[in-house]
């Protein structure tokens, strides 16, 4: 169920723009961001949901995967507005990589769904966006 966490990690490591690489959600803090090169971009899961236990023999699993930009911009720090600019191309970006982009066999095309709310603070603005990805399991000793 956590597979997808590495393959999303390498589809997006190339990512034109993203001078301070890819991290894993254990890495985000306010204190460990700020020792960071950025724009930099932090991937974790928030769970899953069940979303098919019809069937005796499989269950139907979508995992939530958070991708969270991270950019710091000093212009405007009480307003936001030069982190807010700074954060929209990269965000296209992400959403061009992963939209409808199967990880794996096995693992459906991921799809976006709502994220948190943004969290931006003197300069440091930090811009979730969260895909699901369906796994269905099978059950072993149902087959």
């Amino acid at each position: 169920m956590l597979d997808a966490e590495t393959l999303i990690a390498e589809r997006l490591a190339d990512l034109p723009g993203l001078s301070g690489g890819v991290h894993g959600m254990g890495e985000l803090s306010r204190d460990a961001v700020l020792g960071k090169r950025l724009p930099a971009v932090f991937i974790g899961t928030q769970g899953y949901r069940v979303v098919d236990a019809r069937s005796p023999g499989a269950v139907g699993i979508a995992s939530r995967w958070l991708v969270v930009l991270v950019v710091r911009h000093v212009a405007d720090v009480a307003g936001g507005t030069g982190a807010r600019a700074s954060v929209s191309a990269l965000a296209r970006a992400v959403m061009r990589r992963l939209y409808r982009w199967q990880p794996a066999p096995g693992l459906q095309p991921l799809a976006p769904q709502e994220a948190p709310a943004p969290q931006y603070r003197d300069g440091l603005l930090l811009f979730p966006m969260a895909f699901d990805c369906v796994e269905l399991i099978e059950i072993e000793g149902t087959t």
